[in-house]
């Protein structure tokens, strides 16, 4: 039963295939992004860092693979390889990109200018903030004339780095969880495929099996003489033999 309902079910959002291996799999490299150098940033050398940790968990991912007792060891093995290469292929190049993209900003605080100039940068935008306050109390065609507004642009503009930092951190997280959802699609559409597969084996062998026993029935028993009854007074075959 419990075939049949992930045959034609949907994947559930609320538990990861492969008892969240995936989701293991990518906390294991967000726990190591710190370990990325400068040099490795600068030379493309992220790929490689986090292909040799994907390494060490591909015994895993045999394990959870192995689990699967409802496929049989061929299938198994198959499944193995079309997941390992999806992870070498999309799940960790991606995942590269993404950390050598985000993993710069962040340790400079999202700051558009280096460390030294962080409180310069603020007061620029606060600045900025009420020059713009200003303006849009001044223009005649924007409904804002309470200059409180100004103050209101001036602190937008002093928090501006900590609301780019919140954006940030929610764009990389629903980034991260779009790819192990995907990929997590497509190991479910190739478990769906061998189950599918071996439904398809079973109906076929029973058609088989049916298709033989309707080819070869089975004799009908030869009619005895006389339709199986003697006359009266004689003797059955079986009696005139005896005698």
């Amino acid at each position: 039963m419990s075939r049949l309902a992930r045959l034609f079910g949907t994947p559930d959002r609320g538990h990861s295939t492969l008892d969240g291996f995936l989701v293991s799999l990518l906390q294991t490299f967000e726990n190591s992004r710190p370990g990325l150098t400068t040099e490795m940033l600068a030379t493309g050398g992220v790929e490689a860092f986090f292909r040799d940790l994907y390494e060490k968990e591909v015994r895993l991912l045999r394990e959870k693979i192995g689990g699967l007792t409802h496929l049989s060891r061929d299938e198994q093995e198959e499944l193995f390889q079309r997941v390992d290469e999806r992870i070498r292929k999309v799940v960790v190049p991606a995942y590269a990109r993404l950390a050598s993209s985000f993993t710069p900003r962040e340790r400079n605080d999202f700051y558009l200018t280096r460390e030294a100039l962080h409180g310069v940068e603020r007061v620029a935008w606060s600045a900025l903030g009420i020059a713009l306050g200003a303006f849009v109390v001044w223009a005649p065609f924007i409904p804002l004339w309470s200059k409180e507004w100004v103050l209101v642009f001036a602190m937008g503009g002093f928090v501006l780095p900590s609301l780019r930092r919140y954006f940030a951190f929610r764009r990389y997280r629903g980034a991260l969880e779009d790819l192990v959802a995907r990929t997590d699609d497509e190991i479910w559409r190739l478990d769906l495929g061998f189950m599918a597969s071996a439904w398809e084996r079973g109906a076929a062998a029973g058609g088989r099996e049916a298709e033989a026993r309707n080819a070869d029935p089975e004799p009908p028993p030869a009619p005895l003489e006389n339709g199986g009854r003697t006359a009266p007074g004689e003797r059955g075959p079986r009696a005139k033999e005896e005698g």
